[in-house]
């Protein structure tokens, strides 16, 4: 062979060899970021999800339709044992945990995991599609939080996508299921330790969500998430009179109020040694001065509803209507009607400033006994806030 033979036979070996695909690190860097950014917005939620069973409002409770608290205080914020955003922020850790290996795997062709994050993308948005379902049908509120998460899974799709392009989808996938496969131990082991450990954090996870007062359950109360300043025992008058009596701020439009308001009626059904004196503590800027925000535009109107509804006798069914209004979404009248309100007397009752000022003396009087938040229990002068103070109840 001659020696100029042999340069043009490596330059053919050369020109035969197939070009490399186009590299997909740019995308997988786009994954990792938008999964770190997924895993703070769930973190954020999770917080506001204990904080909202506790009692205590969000920034993001911005009106009747635009709730978080109202979101997160739902019976479709929790599913196998644990809060919703949780799930979030395992799927966020799995995708960027993916995108990191896809980084490191530079010599991959097709470029593993590229599919088995696309799979787990395209599970992200299958599931941001059914909270957005259940949050405008059976919730009726919106959680911007969870908005920007279903946001995020989206981009992460695209980007999945982009990183699957240098070989199609569908074989980005099928190859990175073929590799599974041939390692069915490794893989195996790798499935269930996830699910131990998906499993230990919902058995370890408080239930928060889950508090029954002891007289339904049969057993001691749950410790109180929210703080609470209580006293040792009850006054001494209360205890020769052998009755409690507890007064109630709450607000009509607070998610935890209409939780705690349940709770409490069969905590103190048929017990006659303890009083419950309903008050109002509206957190709505139009009438509270403790609000320097809007926080439930409509709870103000709802106060004076249920003062109107006390002049007539029916206190306690407007308020239960009224609690369970905030899945209902009834009119107003809708719902005196339903409670057998005068009605002609109880538009005047609305109408009238007298009506305005005994809530804005509710309020004065659940500001000098400190109450700034709801519901709040005051107790000889004494503030539980978030949860009624079961201690406090005389025994039966």
């Amino acid at each position: 062979m001659s020696r100029s033979a042999r340069p043009r036979s490596r330059v053919a070996r050369r020109q035969e060899t197939p070009p490399a695909p186009p590299t997909a690190r740019g995308p997988l860097w786009v994954a990792l970021l938008l999964s770190a950014a997924g895993l703070v917005v769930a973190l954020a939620l999770t917080r506001i999800h204990a904080q909202a069973h506790a009692g205590m409002a969000s920034f993001c409770s911005v009106n009747d339709f635009v709730n978080c608290d109202r979101v997160a205080t739902s019976r479709y914020s929790v599913v196998l044992g644990l809060p919703v955003s949780i799930w979030g922020a395992i799927g966020y850790t799995l995708s960027g945990g993916l995108a990191s290996w896809g980084l490191a795997s530079r010599h991959s062709v097709p470029p593993w995991p590229t599919g088995l994050l696309l799979l787990v993308a395209a599970l992200a948005v299958g599931a941001s599609v059914a909270l957005a379902l259940v949050s405008e049908f059976l919730i009726g509120a919106l959680c911007v939080l969870c908005a920007a998460s279903w946001a995020i899974a989206a981009a992460l799709l695209a980007a999945a996508w982009r990183a699957c392009r240098p070989v199609g989808p569908a074989v980005a996938i099928r190859a990175d299921l073929a590799v599974l496969r041939a390692s069915p131990l490794r893989t195996a082991a790798f499935a269930l330790a996830g699910l131990v450990a998906i499993g230990s954090a919902a058995a370890a996870y408080p239930r928060y969500w889950q508090r029954t007062p002891p007289a339904a359950a049969g057993g001691p109360a749950s410790p109180a998430p929210a703080r609470t300043v209580s006293a040792a025992g009850p006054s001494a008058a209360a205890v020769r009179s052998g009755l409690l009596s507890v007064v109630v701020y709450s607000d009509y439009e607070c998610p935890f109020c209409a939780r705690q308001h349940e709770e409490v009626k069969a905590l103190v059904a048929g017990r006659r040694d303890v009083k419950l004196l309903h008050r109002q503590f509206p957190l709505d800027s139009t009438c509270n001065p403790l609000l320097k925000s809007q926080m439930h535009p409509s709870a103000c109107g709802l106060a004076r509803a249920g003062v109107c509804a006390g002049d007539q006798g029916r206190i306690e069914e407007m308020s239960d209507a009224l609690f369970r209004n905030q899945l209902e979404r009834q009119p107003l009248e809708a719902l005196a009607r339903r409670v057998g309100l005068d009605m002609p007397r109880f538009r005047e009752c609305l109408a009238a400033p007298d009506t305005a000022r005994r809530v804005a003396d509710d309020i004065a009087a659940a500001l000098r006994d400190g109450v700034k938040g709801t519901p709040s229990y005051v107790v000889d002068g004494k503030i539980s806030l978030g949860v009624f103070p079961v201690e406090l109840l005389p025994p039966r």
